[in-house]
């Protein structure tokens, strides 16, 4: 198994990262198995369930422990790439009820009266499509990331805003979930350096407890 590997997501290369941070990425869902990665030091491309069928057995038939042991190799202890990117997402699309709401009703609207008249089949398809658009650009105004430095908010279309604090300084983290989307795992996650106050939210994401354990888990390596 190479020591360091990109991610490719959506056309784009992310990292590198070390085998212990794509082990924790994988068991917290943040990527799965069918995701393309590249050896960071030869350039060859694989998919992770190809790479990780090659990390041998041990007696009793389990995997053996190399992620640990490719860590361990590490002489200063420390969590290598300290930029690299652990998570990037956005709002989920849930969050925006009303626009969702009607560009359904444009589309339901569009296939029951399209038969009579084309133009109603038009009117309804062109609001459907004009709200799902605007839609998709005000989720792509807010981004999410986490890295093993810090958890940051950017904000905006052409400039830019952004609000960070540092993995370290964070003292508290509540996650927020209710009703349905609570169920299906969608949360807020507040990020705290002291007090009540917020520094840093992540409104409606999807696998909000999962999220914050990955938070968790680099404040406990950095100590």
């Amino acid at each position: 198994m190479p020591e360091s590997f990109y991610i490719w997501e959506d056309g784009k290369r992310n990292g590198p990262y070390s085998s212990q941070q794509i082990e924790r990425m994988l068991e917290d869902q943040v990527i799965t198995f069918s995701h393309e990665c590249e050896d960071a030091q030869n350039g060859r491309t694989i998919m992770l369930d190809e790479l990780f069928e090659t990390v041998p057995e041990n007696e009793d038939g389990g995997t053996m422990e190399t992620i640990e042991e490719e860590q361990s190799t590490n002489d200063e202890g420390e969590i290598p790439h300290h930029d690299s990117l652990l998570l990037r997402c956005h709002p989920t699309i849930l969050r925006y009820r009303k626009s969702l709401a009607i560009t359904i009703a444009g589309i339901l609207f569009g296939l029951y009266l399209g038969p009579d008249d084309i133009w109603y089949f038009i009117g309804g398809f062109s609001v459907a499509t004009a709200m799902l658009i605007g839609l998709l650009i005000a989720r792509s105004t807010c981004l999410y990331t986490v890295t093993p430095r810090r958890v940051e908010l950017i904000w905006g279309i052409i400039a830019k805003s952004s609000n960070e604090v540092l993995i370290e300084d964070i003292r508290i983290i509540n996650v927020r979930q209710k009703g349905l989307s609570g169920l299906l795992g969608i949360g807020t996650i507040e990020f705290s350096c002291a007090g009540d106050s917020i520094d840093v939210m992540f409104s409606d994401v999807w696998k909000a407890q999962r999220i914050k354990t990955l938070v968790r888990e680099l404040q406990d390596n950095r100590e």
